[in-house]
């Protein structure tokens, strides 16, 4: 039977909810004297489980070092000691901050406990989109630097195709000089091949440059064409693509939408890439990702389907919260489609998703017409 709380604790109890805190206190040997909590169901075990025992008990080596260093500071000093530590609970790995300092006419040491994850979390994200941010800028300078030797490439390789021909001319219907023109006919087609990859990086540059231009999502009576744009972002995601799944694109002719079309783009390769990211390597053959765009009534509806691993029930309500990620950390930053659903509605459309474990996952983005 536990002991009824004098209205100081019950005060104390009050206080730690609305701060959200747990207070230990030790002696100078690290035993626990006294736990206060705002519900003893946020401790790990009943407080009888604990008291009198020491910590380095209880909780893991590292964690006791720095709760004992932190007590023999505060002996020492008579000063107000601080640090952090992280566990790895239930859920994932969770982040923790202890305040300690001396309590008057109290034995030992008195510990505040912290959640703090969530704050450790948004200044990893922020850190991480910062660091996306310079990437994005970079990557714009590297497309613009490319683009110009791609010029003079281009207007040599014309310049070449056009002295063949000449030479090919000139050839025509000369004796003995079979060999030299099957030569050059071969020389043609390796020239071709040359041109094809040109446009090839040529394209993909000015996707790059389009979809790093730092416009604002809804400028004035900026028309954006929806099937350019995810055709953009079908080519900037293919290397990510085509090691997992068969690209499938199924687009009608569908009248514009108001918006910028570089935004718009982004939406479309995050999706994409989300997409190839559900689905392992190794098996293109047996995945698809699909992208289908078609006109009703008056909105444009773009779906984008996987057959990847799919999203759990219970993550499908917070899949747009920003800074809310299932992957490791360091791997994504949990903005990605918090920022695709922002720019989605700031033109004035929906977005959605379905998903079923195992089976796969569809976005769908619904947007008026302009």
């Amino acid at each position: 039977m536990t002991r009824p709380l004098d209205p100081v604790e019950e005060l104390l109890r009050v206080v730690l909810g609305l701060t959200d805190c747990l207070v230990f206190e030790f002696d100078a040997e690290g035993r626990y004297l006294a736990a206060w909590t705002s519900s003893d169901s946020l401790l790990a075990a009943p407080r009888e489980a604990f008291l009198g025992r020491r910590i380095s008990e209880v909780m893991d080596p590292a964690t006791a070092a720095l709760t004992l260093e932190s007590i023999q500071r505060v002996l020492t000093r008579g000063q107000p000691d601080r640090f952090e530590y992280s566990l790895e609970l239930e859920g994932g790995r969770r982040w923790f901050s202890a305040d300690a300092m001396l309590v008057p006419q109290r034995p030992g040491v008195a510990f505040m406990v912290r959640d703090i994850t969530r704050q450790k979390t948004l200044e990893l994200s922020l850190l991480q989109a910062d660091r996306l941010a310079a990437l994005g800028t970079l990557a714009a300078g590297v497309a613009h630097e490319v683009n110009n030797p791609l010029g003079y490439i281009a207007s040599n390789l014309n310049f070449i195709e056009e002295e063949m021909a000449e030479v090919r001319q000139a050839l025509a219907g000369t004796p003995g000089t079979e060999g030299l023109a099957l030569t050059l006919e071969e020389c043609s087609e390796a020239l071709a091949e040359v041109r094809q990859g040109t446009t090839r990086i040529h394209n993909v540059v000015g996707d790059l440059k389009t979809f790093a231009r730092g416009e604002d999502i809804c400028s004035g009576e900026e028309r954006a064409d929806v099937r350019r744009a995810l055709e953009m972002s079908i080519n900037m995601a293919m290397p990510e693509l085509r090691h997992r799944a068969r690209m499938v694109l199924q687009a009608e002719e569908v009248p514009p939408v108001r918006g910028s079309e570089s935004r718009l783009g982004q939406v479309f390769l995050n999706l994409l890439l989300n997409a190839a990211q559900s689905i392992p390597e190794g098996a293109p053959g047996k995945n698809t990702v699909e992208a289908h765009v078609r006109a009703e009534e008056h909105n444009v509806v773009i779906e984008i389907r996987d057959t990847g691993q799919g999203i759990p029930p219970e993550n499908l309500k917070r899949i747009f919260e920003p800074f809310f990620t299932t992957r490791p950390a360091g791997v994504g930053t949990g903005l990605g489609l918090a920022i695709c659903h922002s720019i989605v509605i700031a033109m004035r459309g929906e977005m959605s998703v379905e998903s079923t474990v195992g089976k796969g996952t569809c976005f769908r983005v619904r947007l008026p017409t302009a």
